[in-house]
Formats: C-alpha cells, sequence, structure tokens
C-alpha cells in the first residue's frame, strides 16, 4: 500500500489537510475573516449549511463533497476548499460544484433571478495555472468586447506556492501557514493568529481525535478500494498495450527478417542468372571453337536438352 495511505496522527496533522481544514475554517471568526480579507467585503454574520455539504442526486451519478459551505446575511453562498495535492482539472470541478450548488440554491418553479451569488474559492498548496500569483480570480467577458460576462458565480484559485504577493497581508499569512506548517512564525494579523491558535487547539483535542480517526479511516478505506481498482484497471490496461507494443515489435521483427530472407532470396537468384549467362557463353563460345552439343553437354555437366537451349551464335 503507498506511503500516502497512512493515517497521519491529529497530533501532527497541518493545515493543508481537509480534516484540519474544515476544522479551521467552520470556525465563525476565522471564516469570516478569511471571506473578508480575501474579497475585501464586510460580512455581518454567516451561517454553516452543512459540516461537508454533500449534493448526490443518485447513487448513479457523481456525489459533490463540499468541504466548508455557508451564507453570509445576503444569502451570497460560499464553498471554500482546500485541495493538497495537484489536480489538472479544477476548472471543471468548479463547473461541477456550481450546477450542485445552484441546483440547491433554487426551489422547484423558482425563478432563475433567484439564485444567490456565489464564491468558489479553491485553496491550492500548488500553483494550479502556473503564474506565481498568490490569488487567481476567473473573470469573463463576451468575445472580442470589453463587455463581462456576469451570472453571479465567482471563482478564486489561492496559490500557497506564490512568487508574487498579489493578496493582503493576512490571506499571504494564511497561504504560508499552508506551506510552511510553521507553528513558531509569530504571525501579525488576526486571520494568521486565530488559524494557528485553531490548529493547536485541534491537535490536542482528545473528543475530536475519535471523530478525525474515524474520518480518516473511512478515507482511508475509500482511497485503498479506488487504488485496488486502479491497479485491477491498469494491470489490464498495461496488458493491451503490451499486446499492442508486442504486435508492433513482433511486425518490426518479421519485416527485419523478411528483408534479411528477401536479401539472401535475391542473391540467391542472383547468383543462379549470373551463373546461366555464364553457361550460355560458354557454350556459345565452344560452338564457335567448333565443339558438337555432345560435346559441350560432356564439358560443361549440363545435360543435351539444356544445350540446345542456347541460341545459336550470331
Amino acid at each position: 500500500m503507498p506511503k500516502q495511505y497512512t493515517i497521519t496522527p491529529l497530533s501532527e496533522l497541518p493545515l493543508r489537510n481537509d480534516f484540519m481544514f474544515g476544522q479551521v475554517m467552520r470556525t465563525e471568526k476565522i471564516c469570516k475573516l478569511f471571506l473578508e480579507a480575501l474579497l475585501y467585503i464586510e460580512i455581518q454574520q454567516i451561517k454553516f449549511l452543512d459540516r461537508q455539504k454533500d449534493f448526490t442526486d443518485s447513487y448513479e451519478y457523481h456525489g459533490i463533497r463540499l468541504d466548508v459551505y455557508l451564507k453570509d446575511e445576503k444569502g451570497t453562498v460560499f464553498n471554500v476548499e482546500i485541495q493538497a495535492d495537484r489536480r489538472d482539472d479544477l476548472p471543471r470541478r468548479v463547473r461541477f460544484y456550481q450546477s450542485g450548488i445552484d441546483r440547491g440554491e433554487l426551489p422547484k418553479g423558482a425563478d432563475y433571478a433567484d439564485l444567490s451569488e456565489s464564491y468558489i474559492i479553491f485553496v491550492c498548496d500548488f500553483d494550479c495555472f502556473h503564474i506565481g500569483k498568490a490569488v487567481g480570480e476567473r473573470v469573463s467577458f463576451l468575445k472580442d468586447t470589453d463587455v463581462p460576462y456576469e451570472d453571479g458565480s465567482h471563482v478564486f484559485f489561492l496559490n500557497s506556492r506564490y512568487t508574487e504577493a498579489n493578496a493582503s497581508k493576512p490571506i499571504l499569512e494564511f497561504l504560508d501557514l499552508i506551506r510552511t506548517n510553521d507553528m513558531e512564525k509569530p504571525y501579525e494579523t488576526p486571520l494568521g493568529q486565530m488559524a494557528r491558535e485553531r490548529i493547536q487547539e485541534v491537535r490536542s483535542d482528545k473528543v475530536l481525535e475519535v471523530s478525525y480517526m474515524t474520518y480518516a479511516q473511512k478515507m482511508m478505506d475509500e482511497r485503498r478500494i479506488g487504488y485496488m481498482d486502479g491497479l485491477v484497471e491498469g494491470r489490464e490496461e498495461g496488458r493491451e498495450e503490451g499486446r499492442k507494443e508486442g504486435r508492433m515489435e513482433g511486425r518490426e521483427e518479421g519485416r527485419e527478417e523478411g528483408r534479411k530472407e528477401g536479401r539472401m532470396e535475391g542473391q540467391e537468384e542472383g547468383r543462379k542468372e549470373g551463373r546461366e549467362e555464364e553457361f550460355i557463353l560458354t557454350v556459345q563460345r565452344m560452338r564457335q571453337a567448333g565443339f558438337d552439343d555432345k560435346i559441350i553437354s560432356l564439358s560443361t555437366g549440363r545435360s543435351m536438352e539444356a544445350v540446345r537451349m542456347v541460341p545459336k551464335n550470331t
């Protein structure tokens, strides 16, 4: 079993971990500070809708499990996700998450104008778009114009590996905490300080440790099942690829052997043709010297019929 499927003790859990991130960000004061510092807005009140909200229409379809899902006093919806491992499918995941959030927000028969303003925020421990910025925001415009396309949805990608600090000090400290897991650093902003304190509280919470171990075991089991399924699928794909490669190698080796055999056959045919031409010249020279066909046959070791087949000298 790969090392990533082992369980990290709660006492060592970093902020980049799903469970720790959820515990920290579902602390109302911390989440409020985070959103205000990122979006440069004031929020009077927030309400967490569910702990790890799960949007699943049916067992036949792909479910959506949201890390942190909340609303403010205006009804604006916020979904905050942590992404520790590099994934190249985040834009499409955003699209999928947005569809689930919108279905959950719009009651049957309601007008589309009633859809809430929404923010999906991915906090990544890598540079998703390789742009170096601490914060990237999706902005849409109609093609070849400066007319914005506004549907009430907003998407932000945060990058803990930033090289360009295009964010407020609280957000930068929060990203630094994700990247370094440094509990000794003297964080200067309330967001950085409170996030560090909350991490320390969670790590020492014996009651919470039971919930964590249950959660971690469930996640590890899911990964293990996925790993084994992938292993079986990978072996089958590998066998198919091996068969294809084997066929290609076999064809190439067969072509090479065929070329060799062809060259040998061609050389043998060439030698035969050369011997036949030499025989014809010999017969014609002996005839010119006055020998009859019987003597020529005895001298060359060829049949009388073969000698007679040689054209007469012109």
